[in-house]
């Protein structure tokens, strides 16, 4: 349980595990902003994350995140979805953590392997296409405990999206 009020939650977990539904209704039901790190990336560069990873490389599409972390400690009032990849880097921890200007809850929504892989296997994501089932199995097992180790609270999100807003409102406070 996270004891100080929170001024913006900030979703992660492995791709396919609700960060974005979970977050779209959290935003709704607390009136707060609701934002995308991979939207904001490719607004911002004006191509798909596919494509990004496609001519840039996974390193730069990191390199990206890093600068929008960098922007998001000042946001208040607002939920934000995080990519699957977004807080392993520790070089984004921690550009987060030095642009916040309030607190900031990072929840991890933790779904078993399959079921992220349900939700994902007929998906264009670039890990999704270049790698097996067995592959993408060590990835997100390597990234649940990222994910833990900077996580405030962990959250299942195996069930119903309103079940999984409610947990996480009884688990931290807001402003």
């Amino acid at each position: 349980m996270v004891k100080k009020a929170a001024q913006s939650i900030l979703l992660c977990g492995f791709m396919g595990c609700g960060k974005t539904s979970v977050g779209q209704a959290l935003s709704f039901r607390l009136k707060w902003d609701f934002l995308d790190t991979d939207t904001m990336i490719e607004k911002r560069e004006g191509i798909s994350i596919p494509e990004i990873f496609e001519r840039f490389g996974e390193q730069e599409f990191r390199r990206m995140e890093m600068e929008v972390a960098s922007q998001l400690g000042r946001r208040k009032n607002t939920v934000i979805s995080t990519g699957g990849g977004f807080l392993t880097q520790e070089k984004t921890v921690q550009a987060l953590r030095e642009s916040a200007n309030g607190f900031e809850a990072i929840v991890l929504l933790d779904c078993s392997f399959e079921t992220c892989y349900q939700r994902i296997k007929n998906s264009d994501r670039p890990l999704v296409k270049n790698n097996t089932k067995e592959q993408l199995e060590e990835i997100f097992i390597k990234r649940q405990l990222q994910y833990r180790r900077v996580a405030d609270v962990v959250i299942l999100n195996e069930g119903i999206v309103s079940a999984t807003v409610e947990q996480i409102l009884r688990e931290i406070p807001v402003l």
